[in-house]
């Protein structure tokens, strides 16, 4: 199952992985960051989209309730995908855990 979580009006994923972002994320400007999917087995995600030429751009992450990988699209948009492991919205979103 793919849950969007969220949405802008763009095209839909091409696979061109030679787009290269200039972009620094999170710097405070308006606009979309990424677009987020919550995804039941994230690593078949991430298979099926590095085999399909996708350019991976998965941050350094480990949480104990959540697993996310990253990807640019032909536009240099970044799509991310989270599979949670707890049924638990507290441990779901809980930012105060570091990512190691």
């Amino acid at each position: 199952m793919i849950a969007a979580v969220s949405a802008v009006s763009t095209p839909i994923l091409s696979g061109n992985p030679r787009v290269l972002r200039s972009e620094t994320p999170y710097r405070g400007l308006p606009g979309v960051n990424h677009l987020a999917y919550e995804v039941d087995d994230v690593e078949a995600v991430c298979q099926r989209m590095k085999s399909a030429g996708f350019r991976e751009s998965t941050p350094p992450n480990a949480h104990p309730h959540r697993t996310r990988r990253y990807f640019y699209d032909s536009e240099g948009n970044d799509w991310e995908f989270v599979q949670y492991l707890s049924l638990d919205p507290a441990d779901r979103n809980d930012y105060n855990l570091p990512d190691q």
